[in-house]
């Protein structure tokens, strides 16, 4: 699902400085037509990590790969059991 600019700046609580860092970092895509609504939950882990338990950039990334692995994982996790149940 597409999500407007003003979606995800909203999430951010109006914060235009962390919008254009999450698009230099490559968060957010330069594109505001490719924005969709996983950019909008990530601008949410990055606010909440940003202004209210004050993570500095460093630890902003390094929790954001952690949470992608974890997602990974537990994708990976879930077709492992689905296998095993089917009998493979």
């Amino acid at each position: 699902m597409i999500v407007r600019r003003e979606v995800i700046l909203s999430v951010l609580q109006g914060d235009e400085a962390l919008f254009d860092l999450m698009r230099e970092e490559g968060l957010l895509p330069w594109d505001d037509e490719a924005l969709v609504a996983e950019h909008a939950e990530t601008a949410r882990v990055v606010y909440t990590l940003v202004h209210e338990l004050e993570v500095n950039w460093a630890g902003v990334e390094v929790i954001l790969h952690m949470r992608d692995d974890l997602v990974t994982t537990r994708r990976q996790l879930a077709m492992l059991a689905t296998r095993m149940r089917e009998g493979r």
